[in-house]
């Protein structure tokens, strides 16, 4: 196939996803903040299910097999077409954008506001897709230029997400989860994209527990949403920078750790006097 119907594809699939994810995204404009909780009886156990909380996820694994489909658009999908678990990395920030927006559409109130909020979210979801094909090929010229847009957009995303989860009522245990669960995936995706493949899972576990554990520490504390969002997403991003540290760790190693710890100490004091 030439490079020309390849981009084609590429163009009708990628226009057919964004306008699959608008469709569901919109519906939830019409679905209240508090609905009736259907029950379920399983061997016994009553289930009970909350539409608005699952909606999140649902979108998240409709944008992931998305995301399959229009990879699959790629030339050199040949290396992947037959494995695509190798595309694990590739779908990560997508679906957590995805479910990050969703879950702040929900908790936004029914208004103009609203509408303008699914619109910068469905860009941003489109800028991070275009940017997971254009990586698709680490050799290629792209990956230098789209991989720190990309590393960027994913922490962009987390500290989002944690200032939403700060302003929720969400009990301790509920936010300490969803923090770790996004923790992993930006710290999958970060590690993978700084080290060109060569991640350990280790590493990952490592951020996204002591990440999970220092929100989960703060829960308590009288911070505001914004302070909440810069401690726990500047955290991850100095874990991710020391752990794919390969060598002795020494003073030089650890100069973009130390910039990132100052950067989030001066915002911290900057916010807390407003």
């Amino acid at each position: 196939m030439s490079k020309e119907a390849s981009d084609n594809r590429y163009i009708n699939r990628f226009s057919i996803l964004l306008a699959t994810l608008a469709t569901f995204f919109a519906m939830q404009f019409v679905i209240p903040h508090e609905t009736l909780n259907p029950r379920a009886n399983l061997f016994g156990f009553i289930l009970n299910v909350n539409l608005p909380e699952s909606i999140p996820l649902l979108l998240g694994l409709l944008c992931a097999a998305g995301c399959v489909w229009l990879f699959g658009t790629h030339p050199d999908r040949a290396v992947f077409v037959q494995r695509s678990w190798v595309l694990i990395p590739n779908i990560v920030l997508p679906s957590l954008a995805t479910i990050i927006a969703s879950t702040m559409l929900v908790q936004l109130e029914r208004n103009t506001l609203w509408w303008a909020g699914l619109g910068i979210a469905l860009v941003i979801i489109g800028v991070i897709i275009n940017a997971e094909y254009q990586v698709l090929s680490p050799g290629s010229e792209a990956y230098r230029v789209v991989a720190p847009l990309l590393i960027s957009l994913a922490f962009g995303l987390f500290l989002a997400l944690n200032v939403s989860l700060a302003s929720s009522q969400l009990r301790m245990y509920v936010q300490v989860f969803l923090v770790f669960m996004a923790a992993a995936f930006v710290a999958f995706r970060t590690i993978h994209l700084r080290t060109n493949g060569l991640i350990k899972l280790s590493d990952v576990l490592l951020c996204c527990l002591l990440d999970a554990e220092i929100a989960g520490a703060m829960y308590y504390l009288f911070l505001k949403p914004i302070q909440f969002g810069l401690i726990v997403s500047g955290l991850l991003y100095i874990l991710t920078a020391v752990v794919i540290i390969e060598e002795k760790i020494t003073r030089k190693r650890l100069t973009e750790a130390a910039v990132m710890a100052a950067v989030l100490g001066i915002l911290f004091v900057i916010v807390s006097l407003h």
